[in-house]
């Protein structure tokens, strides 16, 4: 059932991600949608698939993107995997651990990517990577994950509802 819900909501995401945000550019960085996505579905309690829509998404960013193919769903899928880590049961117990995950997620994702692409021959201007585009695209995520969140832990809960105890 994650995969029939994640797989077209990636899609479109990372389509929006690669064509439509840059060129809404706001202080230079853009929101991570499929980052806010995987990550709020790990998050929101689907540890697991949390992890299958980061490996999705960084996937379909691939295919649409410039740079190395794999340094996006290598990046999303070890954040989706680190946020995974306490299986959901943490972050659920107050209400700025989502807003510290992701920005941790965007700092080790744009990091990830960084290295990815520095190492598959890339020059890469470090000091303007992170003061124009990773900085930025951290606040604006940040800012975009409670209403992500509280969205996806809505569509969890319509997924799969909490189980009976007699």
């Amino acid at each position: 059932m994650t995969v029939l819900i994640g797989l077209p909501l990636l899609a479109l995401a990372a389509v929006l991600q690669a064509t439509l945000l840059p060129r809404l550019p706001l202080l230079g960085g853009a929101l991570d949608v499929v980052l806010l996505l995987s990550l709020g579905w790990t998050l929101a309690g689907d540890w697991i698939g949390g992890i299958l829509w980061g490996f999705i998404g960084g996937l379909c960013l691939d295919l649409l993107s410039g740079g190395p193919f794999g340094a996006a769903m290598v990046g999303m899928t070890l954040m989706a995997f680190f946020a995974s880590l306490t299986e959901g049961r943490f972050w659920r117990s107050h209400v700025l651990l989502p807003l510290a995950t992701i920005s941790l997620g965007t700092l080790g994702y744009h990091g990830v990517y960084l290295i990815l692409l520095a190492l598959s021959g890339h020059s890469v201007d470090w000091v303007f990577s992170l003061g124009r585009v990773v900085l930025p695209a951290t606040l604006f995520n940040t800012l975009a994950m409670l209403p992500m969140y509280h969205a996806l832990r809505w569509l969890h809960g319509l997924i799969t509802p909490e189980p009976i105890a007699i």
